[in-house]
């Protein structure tokens, strides 16, 4: 069974993958405007712009935006290849779901015809050997999410014993030269720092540079004060001082952790690579800015004369370094000779941050499928389930929110039971359709996810449902023949359907819609969910009708770790408990789990590209 840190981790790892995926569609598009503003934009500026990447790859949860990318791009094909790979509720197959019910064997309790609902005499759990979802989860998937932690381990172990036996070799020779540090000390009075920074000598570094995070120190080579003059060690002081002062050291310590996270990920490397040659260069803006502009080709030559002297520091974590590339050196030399004009520029800047906040919120906001809140609240103190009366309002549709120790959700109630219809793709065997088109193509204000369906082909595409499925009462899908399989519909009545058929006996029962899935959860009154046996946490969908024929469509989060974790099979029966359903099925979940209603997705879906394409969707009519 999957546990609460198994499914803690494999969120994570998916969130690590979809945050990767949104901030190298943000390095493309920042590369582009730096590239055409390169000229316009001052270079203190071009740095800040870097801090949007860092936000975006930090925080845990973004907002929906009406101009976010993935509204407009179809990523279909990959968004099927993800989350056919990352759910783990999908059986592949009638047959395999029928093996996957064959633990249960439980009788229906009441009277059919006391109750606004009817199920057949046998209900079905799902096996131990189909339904682990640890060993059943994608194999490659799981390898992949190995791979990427036994990476970040390495890398971590790795950051770990360069930055520390490097500090332990850089030794403690302080500096006594009185010039050095009365000019060191003069430029920390000018630049207001009270922190202790100590002047040390050492052979561990091949360039001055601004070490540590709680105990900073300036390392200088072994005799560069016999090869600079006073002046160029002022120049050197000041750009290291700088350093300090933008807390640049602690932004390259968080920059390495982010690598870490996301190590496979090649233009995230790049693009921090190009953050610090941004840094480089705003520090030397910043510097020249401080000094006469007759001296400003002295600090070029200093700059110069380090290139030529000393090879480029070490790129560790807690350090900065005044030493860069030569073509780093290049471009901030171009930059001292240009002295570019604040007036000028500003216009420019206030077009990149315009520009830039654009692209943040086109590349890292969700997708706008997030719905108007709920029709009502429940009470902060009100238990999970214990619904308020039901008030027939103008749309006979009330949805709450719903919430328990790992997962968040929404149920949504219909009081007329035959306002129920099945939305079918209709391009079965070709394609899919995501719910929010099913329901609108029925022309119907509501609906959920309903029936499994399988890939034969490998495309994942929705286009082939599973099992069997009755549309308006006829049989519009059959790929299991005369096999048994667990139906989920309703009658001409209304009536809830669940429990175990053939195709030859759906007639006779008066099926007016129905798909096949598996397992039933609640049977009579009574649940028939006494362990989850293995099925574990996920996103999930299920339906159910209470006594007087109201039904609940329930849809659960999941894989999102700071939002929805996901709910078992007895979380979600728990649901249906709380809610009074006298008979409950679960419904496909993971990356299908979805609701509609009045034309915008109510649940947060785990999918960065929004909706994935099913075959079939309850919905209700209007």
């Amino acid at each position: 069974m999957l546990t609460l840190s198994q499914a803690n981790y494999l969120s994570f790892f998916n969130w690590v993958l979809i945050t990767s995926a949104k901030a190298s569609i943000f390095i493309i598009f920042l590369l582009g405007v730096k590239f055409v503003l390169r000229h316009k934009i001052r270079a203190g500026f071009q740095y800040v712009l870097w801090s949007v990447l860092i936000i975006g790859l930090v925080l845990p949860w973004t907002p929906n935006s009406p101009i976010s990318v993935y509204n407009y791009l179809d990523f279909f094909h990959l968004q099927q290849k993800v989350a056919s790979i990352i759910d783990r509720t999908i059986p592949s197959s009638s047959a395999n779901l029928a093996d996957q019910q064959s633990a249960l064997e439980l009788a229906a309790v009441g009277d059919g015809n006391s109750q606004k609902a009817d199920v057949s005499a046998e209900t079905l759990g799902p096996s131990e050997e189909k339904s682990n979802t640890w060993i059943s989860f994608p194999f490659v998937y799981r390898l992949m999410s190995y791979i990427w932690l036994s990476g970040v381990l390495i890398l971590t172990i790795l950051t770990v014993i360069v930055n520390k036996r490097f500090s332990k070799n850089i030794g403690h020779a302080l500096v006594t030269d009185q010039g050095l540090l009365s000019e060191f000390n003069k430029l920390k009075v000018d630049l207001k720092i009270k922190t202790e920074i100590p002047l040390l000598k050492s052979r561990q570094v091949n360039s001055p540079s601004l070490l540590g995070l709680s105990r900073p120190r300036l390392l200088l080579p072994i005799g560069i004060e016999e090869r600079f003059s006073l002046e160029q060690l002022n120049h050197i002081f000041l750009h290291e001082l700088i350093h300090f002062k933008r807390k640049d050291v602690w932004i390259n310590c968080l920059t390495q952790l982010l690598i870490i996270c996301h190590w496979f990920n090649p233009l995230i490397w790049y693009a921090f690579y190009r953050m610090r040659e941004d840094q480089e260069i705003s520090c030397d803006a910043l510097a020249t800015a401080r000094i006469d502009a007759e001296h400003c080709s002295d600090y070029a030559y200093t700059l110069l004369k380090l290139a030529e002297t000393y090879s480029a520091a070490p790129r560790l974590a807690g350090m900065a370094s005044l030493c860069g590339s030569n073509s780093q050196i290049k471009k901030r030399l171009i930059m001292i000779k240009s002295r570019e004009d604040h007036r000028s520029s500003a216009k420019w800047s206030l077009l990149g941050v315009v520009a830039i906040g654009v692209l943040a919120l086109t590349s890292f906001a969700s997708p706008q499928v997030m719905a108007n809140p709920p029709l009502y609240e429940k009470e902060p103190e009100q238990a999970i389930g214990l619904p308020k009366e039901f008030s027939d309002i103008s749309s006979g549709v009330i949805v709450e929110d719903i919430s328990g120790e790992n997962f968040k959700g929404k149920v949504m109630l219909i009081k007329d039971p035959t306002r129920i219809k099945l939305a079918v793709t209709k391009d079965i065997g070709v394609m899919g359709e995501r719910v929010s088109e099913l329901v609108k193509a029925r022309g119907a204000i509501a609906g959920i996810n309903a029936g499994g369906f399988y890939d034969p082909n490998g495309k994942g595409n929705g286009a082939f449902p599973d099992g069997l499925t009755v549309q308006n009462g006829k049989l519009v899908d059959n790929n299991v023949g005369e096999d048994e399989v667990n139906i989920v519909g309703f009658d001409d009545q209304g009536k809830l359907v669940l429990g175990k058929m053939r195709a030859n006996q759906l007639e006779a029962r008066h099926i007016r819609e129905a798909v096949s899935f598996a397992p039933n959860l609640i049977v009579g009154g009574k649940s028939v969910i006494l362990e989850d046996d293995g099925w574990g946490i996920a996103p999930r969908t299920g339906i159910g009708q209470r006594a007087d024929g109201t039904v609940i469509f329930v849809v659960i989060d999941g894989r999102q770790p700071t939002w929805s974790i996901g709910a078992t099979l007895s979380d979600l029966t728990k649901v249906f408990e709380d809610y009074h359903a006298v008979n409950a099925v679960n419904l496909d979940g993971g990356s299908s789990s979805e609701m509609v209603f009045q034309g915008k997705v109510q649940n947060k879906l785990p999918n960065v590209f929004g909706e994935r394409y099913v075959s079939t969707a309850f919905v209700v009519t209007p």
